[in-house]
C-alpha cells in the first residue's frame, strides 16, 4: 500500500493504484484514483457544521445515483476514523459502493465511492480503515502527492499546483500569506540535464522574487540560502529564500523545494525546508 495525504485526508491505496485528479481546498474538495483497470473510487469532501444533515446530504446522493439506474441493496453501519456513518451497496451496469460519515475534528462531510466491474467490498473496507480525516499531529500535516512531500503547519493552503507526467509543483502559502512554499519533482533523467533543471527553477523562482532583484548566497544551517536584494539599490533587501533539494530513488526524481520569508521568520522557512521528504511518484 502507498499514503496519500491531500489537503487534510489522508488514505492508503494499492500500489499499482493511482490519483487520476484531484481538486478544490481542505473546505471543499474531491480526490480520484483508480488501478490500470476495472474500478475507480472518489472521495468527495465538504464544509459541514451541522449534526444533522449529512445523513440528508447522504441520502441525496444515493437517490442521484438510483435516478441513474442503480438500485440499493444493503446498508452497514461502519466506523472512519473514530466517526460512525453508513455504508450502502447498489447494483446496476456495475456494482457501486458508497460510505459517508462526517469529521467532528474538522467539520467536514465526506461522501466515498467505488464502482467498476472490479470494485471490491474488501478492498473498499480496507481503503475506508486506512482514511484519516483529521490527520494533524502537532498542529502540523503531510501534503504527499506525486512526488510532492512537506510537513508543513495546518494553517497552510494550496494556492497553485500542476501535476503532469515528467513534473509536479505545489505552491503553499502560510495563514499570513509571508511565506510561499513551492516544491516540484523532475525525473532524474530529466533533471540531470542542467539546462532544463536551471530553466525549471529560474521559472519558479519568478513566481517567488519581484523584478529588479536577485539572490545573494548566504550560509544557514547547512542549506542553500539566499538574500533577495534589489538589483541596484543593494540595501534593500525582500526577504529570503531558503532552497533544500533531494536526489530521491525508488523512484528517480529530483525534489527541489523553494521557502521565500520575511527575514525574521527565516528560522521558520529552514523549519519548512528541512521537513521536505521523498514520497512515491
Amino acid at each position: 500500500m502507498k499514503k496519500i495525504s491531500w489537503n487534510h485526508v489522508s488514505l492508503k491505496l494499492p500500489r499499482d493504484w493511482e490519483v487520476t485528479s484531484e481538486g478544490g481546498t481542505t473546505i471543499n474538495g474531491v480526490l480520484i484514483a483508480a488501478p490500470p483497470e476495472g474500478a475507480k473510487l472518489e472521495i468527495y469532501w465538504r464544509r459541514s457544521k451541522s449534526e444533522k444533515k449529512p445523513l440528508k446530504d447522504y441520502e441525496s446522493y444515493l437517490s442521484k445515483l438510483e435516478k441513474k439506474g442503480y438500485t440499493r441493496k444493503s446498508r452497514l453501519r461502519i466506523s472512519v476514523k473514530t466517526h460512525q456513518g453508513y455504508m450502502n451497496i447498489l447494483t446496476g451496469k456495475t456494482k457501486v459502493l458508497t460510505a459517508s460519515w462526517r469529521c467532528s475534528e474538522t467539520e467536514r462531510l465526506f461522501i466515498t465511492q467505488m464502482d467498476g466491474v472490479k470494485a471490491s467490498q474488501t478492498l473498499f473496507n480496507q481503503i475506508l480503515s486506512s482514511i484519516d480525516c483529521h490527520p494533524i499531529i502537532n498542529e502540523k500535516v503531510e501534503w504527499r502527492l506525486m512526488g510532492i512531500g512537506l510537513r508543513l503547519y495546518s494553517g497552510y493552503f494550496l494556492v497553485d499546483r500542476v501535476f503532469k507526467i515528467g513534473f509536479s509543483m505545489a505552491y503553499l502559502l502560510s495563514r499570513d500569506k509571508k511565506i510561499h512554499v513551492v516544491q516540484f519533482a523532475l525525473p532524474n533523467y530529466v533533471a540531470s540535464d542542467e539546462e532544463k533543471y536551471g530553466e525549471t527553477r529560474e521559472r519558479i523562482l519568478k513566481r517567488l522574487i519581484p523584478r529588479m532583484t536577485i539572490l545573494e548566497p548566504v550560509e544557514k544551517d547547512h542549506l542553500s540560502t539566499y538574500n533577495i536584494r534589489h538589483r541596484l539599490v543593494k540595501v534593500l533587501k525582500y526577504g529570503a529564500i531558503v532552497e533544500k533539494v533531494n536526489k530521491c530513488i525508488k523512484p528517480d526524481y529530483v525534489q527541489t523545494t523553494l521557502v521565500k520569508a520575511p527575514e525574521k521568520r527565516l528560522e521558520e522557512a529552514v523549519e519548512v525546508a528541512r521537513n521536505a521528504f521523498c514520497t512515491e511518484w
